[in-house]
């Protein structure tokens, strides 16, 4: 299996959000006017997976709309995005980098993906759902799916971005995998499973792909970089933080276990994009 990591677009957020305090709606407000050099730049990866049953994509970054000229424009990400997340995230996305481009560069249109598995509703990581739309199949967990639609989620995921596009919503089921052993075997082989990882979202999935005893771990959002779970820093995004704090004790013991070929998460500027072959 090969594992091609794409950077689709950044975002410009105050340095708190990855290491530091509890992203309340307080602190939320303080940030939305944060002057941009107070700000640290963090990558948005999506991730497409060559798997013996196809193409899985893995989130889908941010649209072109947000960002028509590959800078960050208020104007055009506050037509996409509530005004309040496009003033958070400033996000942008240069030319080339929203995930339909990348796809095209590599010959493969939006229907020739078998998967879209969305590890959770956040807006950077459904964006670009509407430039891959004609997958074959749309995964989010129900559990995501439920929480989202029904709690204080709707503010930071609004549903204009995702709830028109069909989906299939599997339930998790019990495991022996995950801080708390709920998990969705997508093919039945082990090979891709969906782990819920509470905290930043109640139904959030990480996504362990496994070939034979080695494994690669996609954390999503339940760690922003090796830093929060080698020294047991909750990010600042999340509803949980005890849950937080036991998913990322959970990433600590993936991390160390001889099978672990890479530990990647969704917003660590110490990645870079490539090929991970498993």
């Amino acid at each position: 299996m090969k594992i091609h990591v794409l950077q689709c677009g950044s975002i410009r957020v105050d340095p708190t959000v990855p290491f530091g305090k509890r992203l309340d709606l307080i602190e939320a407000a303080k940030q939305l006017t944060a002057a941009d050099k107070n700000r640290i730049t963090l990558p948005v990866f999506t991730y497409l997976i060559e798997h013996p049953q196809g193409l899985i994509l893995v989130d889908t970054g941010w649209c072109r709309e947000i960002s028509p000229d590959g800078v960050y424009d208020p104007k055009a990400a506050a037509a996409v995005l509530p005004s309040q997340m496009a003033a958070l995230f400033h996000p942008f996305v240069p030319k080339g980098m929203a995930i339909h481009e990348q796809l095209a560069g590599m010959g493969i249109g939006p229907e020739d993906l078998d998967y879209v598995l969305l590890t959770h509703l956040d807006v950077d990581h459904v964006a670009g759902l509407r430039h891959v739309s004609k997958a074959k199949h749309i995964v989010l967990p129900e559990y995501e799916y439920y929480w989202s639609c029904r709690t204080v989620y709707k503010i930071r995921q609004p549903q204009e971005l995702w709830i028109q596009y069909p989906m299939e919503r599997p339930y998790y089921r019990g495991s022996s995998l995950g801080p708390n052993h709920w998990v969705i075997d997508l093919f039945g082989d082990e090979s891709i499973q969906l782990v819920n990882v509470p905290g930043h979202t109640e139904g959030q999935a990480a996504i362990v792909i496994r070939n034979g005893g080695r494994f690669v771990l996609l954390t999503a959002d339940a760690a922003f970089s090796p830093r929060n779970w080698q020294e047991n820093i909750v990010p600042g995004f999340g509803f949980a933080r005890d849950f937080q704090r036991k998913s990322l004790r959970w990433i600590a013991d993936m991390a160390a276990d001889p099978g672990c070929a890479a530990v990647l998460c969704s917003h660590d500027p110490e990645v870079k994009p490539g090929i991970i072959t498993l």
